[in-house]
């Protein structure tokens, strides 16, 4: 694995000219996950459709060498990125191969609906695969929960009971983190879509404001979350960059719940716990008893570069990520709910939240990073970072978040 930091972009971009020329590297900002590519990249060398990953461990570094590299022969010939805004000035860039025909093929054969494809699509053409749909949902540790005396709650006055009791108990009930920066968004989207989804849609698309009665409510109830001890310090690692500090707190059981896309049960087998046995999985409920529920989700991309000097055996390789074999061994190596139709999981854990989101029929809401221009979210999360580490902010922090909605959204006036 190569460790980057900000430092040194340009040694990045010389290890993506280097790699490139040697054999296909399927690049991704996922140390967690990249000897799983690998494993399917094996798979895929028994019908000439082998690569293997390279993961790279600082995603603000990632992000800034690939796009430095699109544009040239020395461009990645796959790898994962994001998808809305994120993806949007890349498709732009004209840099990104159309992987329609693709598509096509594994959607007239049944394998795929035609919904999924829309994360990826711009003007009618279809600019990456599938590299996961991610449902962000609670995992619990049953052994705190026994102990406790609690179950999964189903309304929002059993959830804040729960929080109660495991605080009583010394076990503390969330995780929220800033480290890596991008966490911090990950309760101020919960607790307003929890709260207002209706709301959130809007104020990601400038039609509404940070300012607003309805987001000062969201902080007023994350501090006090905070007040109450609810919540680990914010400082806690997520995991995310292989450190896994807060998987660590919930399988020694004092933390009782993490919140997190389902890519994270990856992590969480990492320490040992058994999916179904030691942990389960619930959708937090909303606020509003009455009201539908809800839940957030990304669609990651798996992209060809347009540019890749070894484009053919790259567009290969996306033929074989969409099979069924790949997308098998692949959901079940992660654990991630499958996206090919033809595809079953073995994980208990993902056997019940598939279940729970064909019994709840949730609305299905976008997560922030990937739903809002990435000129607001990416200075946002430090602003929300402020918050976290400390609360007495907010005033100033909603402030600055609506300065910098305003600053992009009256460009495009």
């Amino acid at each position: 694995m190569i460790k980057l930091t900000k430092s040194f972009p340009l040694v990045l971009t010389l290890a993506l000219s280097v790699a490139a020329a040697q054999t296909l590297e399927l690049y991704n900002d996922k140390p967690d996950w990249n000897s799983n590519y690998t494993k399917v990249g094996d798979l895929g060398a028994k019908s000439g459709a082998g690569f293997k990953g390279v993961t790279f461990a600082d995603p603000s570094t990632y992000q800034a060498a690939v796009r430095t590299s699109l544009s040239t022969s020395k461009a990645p010939a796959m790898f994962t990125w994001w998808s809305g805004y994120r993806m949007k000035d890349l498709v732009e860039s004209g840099t990104l191969q159309d992987l329609t025909p693709i598509w096509q093929k594994y959607q007239k054969a049944g394998e795929y609906g035609s919904d999924l494809a829309k994360a990826f699509t711009f003007d009618g053409k279809i600019y990456a695969l599938p590299n996961n749909v991610a449902y962000w949902a609670v995992f619990y540790n049953k052994k705190a929960y026994k102990d406790a005396g609690i179950t999964p709650p189903t309304t929002w006055a059993q959830l804040e009971s729960n929080n109660a009791k495991l605080k009583a108990r010394g076990v503390t009930a969330f995780g929220q983190s800033v480290e890596d920066r991008w966490p911090a968004f990950i309760w101020f989207e919960e607790f307003l879509t929890r709260q207002d989804p209706d709301l959130y849609e809007r104020l990601m698309v400038g039609k509404a404001k940070y300012t607003d009665p309805g987001v000062t409510k969201v902080f007023t109830t994350w501090k006090s979350w905070m007040d109450k001890g609810y919540f680990t310090p914010a400082s806690t690692g997520f995991g995310s960059g292989g450190t896994n500090g807060m998987a660590k707190l919930f399988a020694q059981g004092k933390l009782a719940n993490i919140l997190a896309g389902d890519w994270y049960t990856a992590t969480i087998a990492g320490t040992g716990l058994k999916p179904g046995e030691d942990y389960g999985v619930f959708i937090l409920p909303t606020m509003n008893a009455k009201a539908k529920p809800v839940i957030i989700y990304e669609a990651s991309p798996l992209i060809v570069s347009k540019n890749a000097v070894n484009k053919a055996q790259a567009l290969k390789v996306a033929d074989f990520w969409m099979s069924a074999k790949a997308q098998t061994l692949w959901s079940n190596l992660q654990s991630f709910t499958p996206v090919n139709n033809e595809v079953t999981v073995d994980n208990p854990v993902t056997k019940e939240l598939t279940s729970a989101l064909s019994k709840s029929k949730p609305r299905l809401i976008n997560r922030i990073w990937e739903a809002t221009p990435t000129e607001i979210i990416e200075p946002g999360v430090d602003e929300l970072s402020k918050f976290m580490l400390d609360p007495s902010t907010q005033s100033q922090v909603q402030a600055n978040l609506q300065k910098l909605a305003d600053a992009y959204w009256n460009k495009q006036k």
